[in-house]
C-alpha cells in the first residue's frame, strides 16, 4: 500500500531556568558530591508533522540521518539529581498520565498504546533497559506545558519519561504556535553555570527528564484506519506515532535517508525512527533493534 509520507522535523531551543540539586563526576555512574548548582533546561524537541504543512522540501534528498541511531544526550545511571524526582530509582522510570485522552471515535485503547509504545522498547532482549513505572495522578499538568504557560520549570516531575497525553491547541500554546505538529518529545538537560553537564563522562549531555505530547487537533485511530478517508478527515495511526516518540524517550535518534522520488516522499531504509511518518508501522525494524541494543546492552556500565 502506498502511503503519503509526513516529515518529522527537529527543532532545538534552549530555555535556562533555575533549580537546586547535588553530586560529582565519576566514570559510568554518579556518586554523591555537590550538585546544588545544577538546574534543568528545556533543550530539545523532536516533532512529527502533518504532510500538508509545506515542509516536504523541494529537493531530491531532504535529509540524511546516519550513524548509530542514538541521540547525543542520555540518562545517567544512578543520577542523584534524577533520584530526587523519580523516587530514588537508579535506573529509568516512566509514567503514563491517563487524564489527557482524545475523544476521537477510532481510538479504542489509547492508554494501552501509551504504555505499549514504551514497553515495546523495554522488551528488547539484547538491551538492559529495565524501565520501571511510577504512578502519576491523572490530569497532572505536564512540566513543559506549564513552562509554556508561565515561563517556569516546576520541580515536581515524578518520572524520567512521561506520556502526558493529548492536548488541543487551545490547551497547549506549543501546538497553537506549531499547528502542523502531530506529536512531540521534549528533553530537558541538566546544566550548571558552564552549560550542559556530563557527570558520567560518556560524551553525552545528561538528561533530566522527557515528556511526550500528542496534538488532539488531528484525527487519530488505533483500530487500523489510516490515511485519507472517503468521507472524512485524514486519520493518523496513533500507535505508529507513539512508538516513534517513545523511541526518542529512550534515546533513539532519527535514522535513514529521506528523499522525494516521482513526487512521493520515501524513506530508506524504513524504520520506526525514520524522520518521516510513512503510514502504519507498529513493529521495530532491524535498525531499531540494532541502535537500541548498542545503546542499552551495557546499561548501566556504558
Amino acid at each position: 500500500m502506498n502511503h503519503r509520507l509526513r516529515i518529522i522535523s527537529v527543532f532545538v531551543f534552549i530555555a535556562i531556568l533555575g533549580l537546586a540539586v547535588f553530586s560529582a563526576p565519576e566514570p559510568q555512574q554518579a556518586t554523591a558530591n555537590d550538585y546544588s548548582d545544577h538546574f534543568p533546561i528545556l533543550a530539545y524537541a523532536e516533532i512529527i508533522t502533518d504532510p500538508d504543512s509545506g515542509e516536504a522540501g523541494r529537493i531530491d534528498i531532504l535529509r540524511q540521518d546516519l550513524g548509530n541511531g542514538q541521540l547525543s544526550h542520555d540518562f545517567v545511571y544512578n543520577d542523584p539529581r534524577r533520584a530526587l524526582f523519580n523516587g530514588g530509582n537508579a535506573g529509568v522510570t516512566y509514567a503514563v498520565n491517563t487524564g489527557f485522552q482524545s475523544a476521537d471515535a477510532n481510538l479504542n485503547d489509547q492508554v494501552f498504546w501509551m504504555y505499549d509504545s514504551i514497553l515495546i522498547w523495554n522488551a528488547e532482549a539484547c538491551a538492559d533497559l529495565t524501565l520501571s513505572e511510577n504512578a502519576i495522578a491523572p490530569g497532572t499538568p505536564g512540566v513543559v506545558k506549564r513552562f509554556f504557560d508561565t515561563g517556569v520549570i516546576n520541580l515536581d516531575w515524578v518520572a524520567d519519561l512521561t506520556q502526558v497525553g493529548f492536548l488541543s491547541a487551545a490547551d497547549f500554546s506549543y501546538f497553537a504556535q506549531n499547528p502542523n505538529v502531530l506529536g512531540v518529545t521534549f528533553t530537558l538537560f541538566w546544566a550548571d553555570a558552564n552549560g550542559t553537564t556530563d557527570i558520567d563522562n560518556n560524551g553525552k549531555a545528561d538528561v533530566a527528564f522527557r515528556e511526550i505530547y500528542y496534538n488532539d487537533q488531528f484525527e487519530w485511530a488505533d483500530n487500523g484506519l489510516e490515511g485519507v478517508q472517503p468521507s472524512g478527515p485524514r486519520i493518523f495511526d496513533f500507535p505508529t506515532v507513539a512508538i516513534h516518540e517513545a523511541g526518542h524517550g529512550v534515546s533513539a535518534a532519527h535514522f535513514g535517508t529521506i528523499a522525494r522520488q516521482d513526487g512521493v516522499l520515501i524513506a530508506h531504509p524504513r524504520t520506526i525512527m525514520n524522520a518521516i511518518y510513512g503510514g502504519t508501522l507498529r513493529d521495530l525494524t532491524g535498525h531499531d533493534h540494532a541502535s537500541t541494543c548498542a545503546n542499552w546492552a551495557q546499561w548501566p556500565q556504558r
